[in-house]
């Protein structure tokens, strides 16, 4: 795991990227969400495809295979939680960006949260900030196993730190339209090294 791995995440040049945007209003894309085929593992696919082949086709292959898991997990749990914790009376899209560099990939996605939920997000950046990432998913999945319906399920953003070293990030903007409404991003940047085991 990376040192600091929930400090402001670095913008670095963009070479591949990828943004979709869909409402989450609609009943039917609800009802179809991760058990009927609407899913983020797709981007594993977008990124592999433009993953730079300079090792040999047995050392790349596992290469691809890493990072592919690794995206398509950290897509879905950033589109997870953006539906769970999506403002259902309002009328702001989910938004998903993937940029793909040299060494790193970004997935970040967007959602509308009421400010009551955003609170409560916000407290949980804090404690994560401030705190260790490891001992906090221990405390997390023992809550989880007691309540299921935590007030926060951080369990899925904190296994990306720990076990994807990625470096997360937040931004909170009051939404111009809507005075109750928050955007909230969440940034997840996996070093390609770390994520595929690429010698240095």
């Amino acid at each position: 795991m990376s040192e600091n791995p929930h400090k402001p995440v670095e913008i670095c040049r963009c070479e591949e990227y990828l943004t979709l945007a869909f409402s989450p209003s609609s009943v039917p894309v609800r009802s179809r969400w991760r058990n009927n085929g609407l899913s983020a593992d797709f981007l594993g696919d977008y990124v592999t495809t433009f993953l730079p082949r300079e090792e040999p086709a047995s050392t790349f292959e596992g290469r691809q295979k890493a990072l592919k898991h690794a995206v398509s997990f950290v897509a879905n749990e950033l589109l997870e939680n953006a539906m769970k914790y999506h403002q259902r009376d309002g009328d702001i899209p989910i938004l998903m960006h993937l940029e793909l560099s040299s060494d790193q990939v970004t997935v970040s996605v967007s959602n509308g949260a009421s400010t009551n939920q955003t609170e409560k997000y916000q407290t949980f950046v804090a404690r994560l900030r401030a705190g260790n990432a490891d001992e906090m998913l221990l405390a997390q999945q023992e809550e989880s196993a007691l309540n299921s319906e935590a007030s926060v399920s951080s369990v899925g953003l904190l296994t990306m730190i720990t076990d994807y070293s990625a470096q997360l990030d937040w931004r909170f903007e009051p939404h111009s339209a809507q005075p109750d409404s928050v955007t909230v991003t969440t940034i997840a940047v996996l070093p390609l090294r770390e994520v595929t085991g690429a010698s240095a």
